[in-house]
């Protein structure tokens, strides 16, 4: 793989980062069945933990060392948050929704970077916003179908993952990128274990693995997507993020008998549209300031 082009690889492993996340999420339904989304969860960031270990001790003391934690503490809580509005969508309504409606993160996280962060913003990143959001309403179509409590948890986790890359573009400056995501699982921890705790029910050994394995996904996800962008630069691998929907598509129909439907496509494909121009006028704009 290092023999290819820094773009096809960045590419493959966005490829491969969008595939262990729809299966993450598949496994999510499917298990969400018989077990509560936050016990899910609870798995999720312990096996997420557990698995990031070898990780910190191979890199050494650099993964321990930060002078970040007010923001880790923070993004902890939205983190959580996140993961509770995400895994409780993602158990109501088809794959292929949940990942479409997902797009939206960028387009909320760009809002949030101008509202808090005070960053400039021109006429064509508010066009781009705009034309982001209504693709989300084309998926939703309030008053022309009825809105599952589903597609609004999602789009929630949307708003809470992207107020945490927001706070993470601070930490990534100093920080080793491990760091990041170790003291993300490590806060995160505690904080899912409450609610959970109050919903718990014993899971077979059956049902343990599975949320093992969502926590394994949700593991390769962070590490692949980490990969995608060390080989290449962002508006060469974007393009390959939106492979989520048909992985979503050809999934849904194997194992949930579900096709999504032309508005789910046409909805995605203009967030995806969205958020893709936004993060070329990022780069462009940072470029720029470099200059």
């Amino acid at each position: 793989m290092r023999d290819l082009p820094s773009s096809i690889r960045g590419g493959l492993w966005m490829m491969a980062s969008a595939l262990s996340f729809t299966i993450m999420t598949a496994l999510i339904r499917e298990v969400a069945k018989d077990i509560h989304p936050f016990e899910i969860g609870l798995f999720r960031v312990v096996t997420n933990l557990l698995l990031m270990l070898p990780f910190a001790f191979r890199t050494g003391r650099a993964i321990w060392v930060s002078d970040n934690h007010k923001v880790y503490v923070l993004r902890g809580f939205t983190g959580t948050a996140f993961l509770l509005c995400y895994f409780s969508g993602a158990a109501l309504i088809p794959v292929s929704d949940t990942q479409a409606l997902i797009f939206v993160t960028p387009l909320f996280a760009a809002l949030m970077a101008v509202l808090f962060l005070r960053e400039r913003v021109h006429t064509r990143r508010i066009v781009a916003l705009i034309v982001g959001f209504l693709g989300a309403l084309i998926i939703l179509r309030p008053g022309f179908a009825e809105i599952n409590i589903g597609s609004v948890l999602v789009l929630l986790s949307a708003i809470f993952l992207a107020a945490s890359l927001v706070s993470v573009r601070h930490t990534t400056r100093t920080d080793h990128p491990d760091t990041a995501v170790f003291y993300l699982m490590l806060y995160m921890t505690p904080l899912v274990a409450i609610p959970a705790l109050f919903v718990w029910t014993p899971p077979t050994l059956a049902q343990a693995g599975w949320m093992v394995a969502i926590g394994f996904f949700a593991t390769l996800n962070q590490r692949f997507f980490s990969r995608a962008f060390a080989a290449a630069e962002t508006m060469a691998v974007m393009p390959f993020d939106f492979s989520r929907l048909p992985f979503a598509a050809i999934i849904g129909w194997i194992v949930f008998a579900e096709l999504p439907d032309i508005w789910v496509w046409v909805g995605g494909a203009i967030i995806f549209g969205a958020s893709l121009y936004i993060a070329h006028r990022e780069m462009v704009a940072s470029k720029e300031e470099a200059a």
